[in-house]
């Protein structure tokens, strides 16, 4: 094995340490919500807001816990003492579909990993993403897709790690963890424009937590897989009229 190589593996694994202890604590933050049964109206939002709805679930997530508690991140690890979680910035990518230079608005976008001593990079240029969607019906999974997609077809300006994540707000009680899983793989099997390694298969990242999946795809642009994780979060209590 080459030192390139070696040095290059060894990034990753210490990137996908400190990413998997992120998602176990959007994990905790979600059964915090649970646990303190959160519940978030379509009507009042509708009303007394000009946000999308979907827009409106990730920012109570942020604003109200993923910002509020970063101490359990803290005695987790003190890597992450320095994290930032903030949505919808925008940061530049160019598309391989067309090869033009776009725009890339980001629901969760999380820096400040504490990685710059591997990956020799200013912090604030490390980042990682998780897009999120919501579950209405179980067509649904082919808009929750569409972000896996871009993920394959963008080159971004800034360090992009070889992981991205995924989170879908299941608003139905008869969509279950599995049922939505099916799904999703089906449509990537028959789904020309992404190229799949590996489909959605559970994944231990929060031992209370059993909604969390990987999967892996082709970034075409640089032609190496990438990891997808995945979390499905019940809102279907949480979600009322």
């Amino acid at each position: 094995m080459s030192e390139n190589i070696f040095v290059k593996n060894r990034k990753n694994v210490v990137a996908e340490k400190r990413i998997k202890i992120i998602l176990w604590y959007v994990i905790e933050c979600y059964l915090l919500a649970s646990t303190n049964n959160e519940k978030y109206s379509k009507a009042w939002v509708k009303n007394n807001t000009s946000i999308k709805f979907e827009n409106y679930l990730r920012n109570r997530l942020v604003d109200d816990y993923l910002i509020v508690n970063k101490d359990l991140l803290k005695q987790k690890t003190l890597s992450l003492s320095e994290i930032n979680f903030i949505y919808e910035p925008e940061k530049e990518y160019i598309d391989a579909r067309d090869g033009k230079i776009k725009s890339d608005k980001i629901d969760i976008y999380i820096n400040k990993l504490g990685l710059q001593k591997e990956w020799a990079e200013e912090d604030e240029n490390l980042y990682f993403a998780i897009e999120c969607k919501r579950i209405k019906i179980l067509s649904d999974a082919k808009e929750y897709i569409s972000d896996t997609e871009n993920y394959c077809h963008r080159s971004h300006k800034n360090t992009r790690l070889p992981f991205e994540g995924q989170i879908a707000f299941i608003e139905n009680k008869k969509i279950s963890n599995s049922k939505l899983q099916e799904e999703i793989n089906e449509i990537l099997k028959n789904q020309e424009k992404i190229v799949t390694s590996n489909l959605l298969e559970p994944v231990v990242l929060n031992e209370k937590f059993e909604g969390a999946y990987l999967s892996k795809h082709l970034r075409y642009v640089s032609n190496h897989f990438f990891s997808v994780y995945h979390l499905f979060f019940n809102y279907s209590s949480i979600v009322v009229n």
